[in-house]
């Protein structure tokens, strides 16, 4: 399987990439920082030959074009999306967020997923098939857990994972959501 992993310079999603990369499948691993891709690839080790790391943003098209691309480019296609980047919102109730973090957290957390599975998705249904795994947070199933624009962005991508699984499903895509 071809995967391409998002948010795979540290935590959740480094850790998503090399257990993929253990089980045998190829990985195209996007972060914007370009160190902890470098991490990635040591910790790696004889499994490295199927990472190909990108450094970008997953809030800008281009950077997601590139991801796709170098996927599409080395593998001819793309069998899993795992959508883990993510920011926070420093836990900012709604009367102090300032637009710039509301438009940055919504750009990172939910726009980017979008971006990346509405490029993937033409691919999966030629084939018939494909899965997405987003992680959301439990801020995405209540109100409590972060701040105001984190929250909404993860309520969001709960709403697109529903979306997704239920429009694909007849073209054997599967779309769900994980919510640490």
């Amino acid at each position: 399987k071809v995967a391409i992993v998002t948010g795979a310079g540290s935590g959740i999603g480094a850790a998503t990439a090399l257990r993929m990369l253990r089980e045998g499948a190829s990985v195209v691993a996007g972060d914007i920082a370009a160190e902890g891709l470098e991490q990635l690839r040591t910790d790696a080790g004889d499994a490295a030959d199927r990472l190909v790391t990108v450094v970008g943003d997953i809030s800008a098209q281009a950077d997601v074009d590139a991801l796709v691309a170098a996927a599409i480019g080395r593998h001819g296609r793309v069998d899993i999306v795992a959508n883990v980047a993510g920011i926070m919102d420093w836990f900012l109730p709604a009367h102090e967020v300032d637009d710039a973090t509301w438009r940055k957290v919504m750009a990172v957390n939910l726009d980017g997923p979008m971006m990346l599975t509405r490029a993937v998705l033409p691919g999966m249904q030629e084939r018939k098939g494909g899965a997405f795994v987003n992680v959301a947070s439990v801020g995405g199933i209540r109100g409590g857990a972060a701040g105001a624009a984190y929250t909404a962005s993860k309520h969001g991508l709960v709403g697109l994972t529903r979306n997704v699984a239920w429009t694909y499903a007849e073209d054997g895509i599967r779309c769900n959501v994980v919510c640490p």
